[in-house]
């Protein structure tokens, strides 16, 4: 933003799960099917709302399909309850010193490496390096492309860190996703002989 006096930065301290979020938390992080655990307990009302978005983001960046187990409609009715965040949250701080949460403000451009059936999926990423390296992952499904697709900021649903990739996972509801672009293949790395 050049010539604004704003500043992007993680909210500091980040928010403490309650209690009750860390039992819940604790269940679903060793469940066969964690995905499908969290939904079941956020549908039974067993997960306070203010705990949902780090539960979210812990599941969702450790599965590289988080919608295999749990189909896109129930993710939808997750995080449309929950409403657009970050995790963690990412804030923007004023020139009054005033901290307001960083929301999409206009269509965001962004990429996707997979498959062509695993195309129309909820997690993106603005960076297109990031997305290569992800698309890398679905090359045993087959071969792998990277795409690009322009999203309306209603259409963004979270901004996830990706801690282990040093990146963020932007989460879509994938209506949104009305042109994708093919943008080149995904090759493989290959490793020397020796």
């Amino acid at each position: 933003m050049p010539g604004s006096t704003r500043r992007i930065e993680l909210l500091v301290p980040m928010p403490q799960m309650s209690p009750a979020g860390f039992t819940m938390f604790s269940e679903i992080n060793v469940a066969k099917y964690p995905s499908q655990v969290l939904h079941e307990s956020f549908t039974a009302g067993k997960i306070p709302i203010g705990d949902l978005p780090e539960i979210i983001a812990n599941i969702w960046t450790r599965d590289d399909s988080p919608t295999s187990s749990l189909g896109e409609a129930d993710w939808l009715e997750v995080f449309r309850r929950v409403g657009f965040f970050s995790w963690p949250p990412i804030i923007i701080r004023q020139a009054d010193g005033a901290a307001v949460p960083l929301r999409p403000g206009s269509a965001l451009t962004l990429y996707r490496g997979t498959t062509a059936d695993r195309l129309r999926r909820m997690s993106w990423s603005a960076d297109r390096a990031m997305a290569q390296e992800l698309g890398r992952r679905h090359s045993p499904y087959g071969a792998a492309s990277l795409f690009k697709s322009t999203v309306a900021s209603d259409m963004v649903l979270a901004y996830l860190e990706r801690r282990d990739d040093g990146g963020w996972t932007i989460v879509v509801d994938a209506a949104g996703l009305t042109v994708i672009e093919k943008l080149e293949d995904i090759r493989q790395r290959t490793t020397p002989a020796t």
